[in-house]
């Protein structure tokens, strides 16, 4: 059985301080996902696979062309449970 996530980039803003942050969240679905051109998601993959191989071991991390729009790419995670 696996678990298949996504990688979904977002901003928050701080409202009292308009400080914002930026998080990568794991979305369910490949339409939540944010679509990178293949530089960045070359970029992006590597910074998810650095941190998320200390969380999780059994989780395989990849770049994957996605038919929502034509020339781009979404971050992919398959974990094995």
């Amino acid at each position: 059985m696996t678990n298949t996530f996504y990688i979904a980039a977002n901003i928050l803003f701080d409202l009292e301080t308009g400080k914002t942050t930026q998080v990568l969240l794991l979305a369910t679905r490949e339409e939540d996902a944010t679509y990178f051109t293949e530089p960045d998601a070359d970029t992006y993959l590597v910074f998810v696979r650095s941190r998320a191989e200390r969380v999780s071991k059994n989780t395989v991390w990849s770049k994957q062309k996605t038919n929502q729009r034509t020339g781009m790419f979404v971050i992919q995670g398959v974990q094995n449970v």
